[in-house]
Parts: structure tokens; sequence; C-alpha cells
């Protein structure tokens, strides 16, 4: 391997007619960036965990995310099997409900190439299709939850969001 990177050191010197230094620090710096970004990207490792749980901002519900297939990849579709409770902790299932769901990369201030869709499979249970995380980094996994309701003479639409953060 070190003879072939030689080699592949000294090709590029003599094609583009630079100094050997300058050669040698572009493949390093090529080959140290290879590395970082390739090294277990998307293999799902321990900093991003399979089971997410947490009540929404207002404490409205309570969300519970499993990753479908154990791993979240990196580059590749993915579905999610999303539980949804009134108030917090795993109480009363809900179903009936419209779920949002969304990947967002806060430090770069986009979201997925793709719009994720959700299917209803009751008791409180939805099927989440459609997810890709396209690039390595933070990513938050946005879930909102809206229900609609009559209460007397009033439709009631009732709103409330939770956010997990993931490392890929």
């Amino acid at each position: 391997m070190k003879r072939e990177a030689t080699l592949l050191v000294v090709h590029f010197y003599r094609l583009m007619k630079i100094s050997k230094k300058a050669a040698l620090a572009f493949w390093a710096s090529i080959f140290a960036l290879v590395s970082v970004l390739g090294c277990g990207a998307g293999e799902g490792d321990e900093a991003s965990p399979l089971t997410f749980e947490a009540s929404t901002e207002r404490g409205v519900f309570g969300v519970k995310v499993e990753v479908v297939g154990g791993k979240l990849p990196l580059n590749a579709p993915f579905e999610l099997l999303v539980s949804v409770h009134r108030g917090e902790g795993l109480g009363e299932p809900l179903e009936g409900r419209t779920l949002l769901v969304e990947g967002w990369m806060p430090g770069h201030g986009h979201g997925m190439l793709r719009q994720s869709e959700v299917d209803d499979l009751g008791d409180g249970r939805y099927r989440v299709r459609g997810m890709l995380f396209h690039m390595p980094g933070v990513w938050d996994l946005r879930i909102k939850v809206i229900e609609t309701r009559i209460e007397g003479d009033y439709r009631v639409v009732e709103d409330d969001q939770v956010s997990f953060e993931v490392k890929l």
C-alpha cells in the first residue's frame, strides 16, 4: 500500500508540475478527508439511539419512536414506528391524529431532500415512510402531532411537537 501511495504522489507531481512537497500535502489531505468522512458513517453507532421517547414541548402528547430495522442509515431510506399517547408518558393511545415528521440539520439550516409519509396503524401507532438522512452530521428528528376534536359547537385543533437529536 505504501508503494502505491508513493507512486500516486510521484505521478501527480509529474502530471501537475508542482513540487513534491505540495503533491504530498495534497494527497495527505485527501486521504485524511476520506478516512474522516468514511469511517463508520451511517452504521448506527452507539451515539445514535434506536428508540426515542419524550413528551412534546407543552406536555400535550407522549411520543415514542422506534427505528425499523434497528439502525439509522446514512443516505438510505428508513422507516419509523411512532406511538402517540395522551399527556406525558404512555397514557391513553391516540389514533386518528395527523403527524408531520421531518429531519432537520440545525447546523446547516436545511432539512431532508424528501417528504415523509405517515400511515395510521390504529391503537396510537403510526408508520413513517420515506425518511432519509442524506449527509453525516447532527440531525433533529422533528415530530409534530395535530389533534382535531369537537368540543360543544366548536372544532378544536391542538398541536404540539417534540424533537430528538441524532448524530450520524
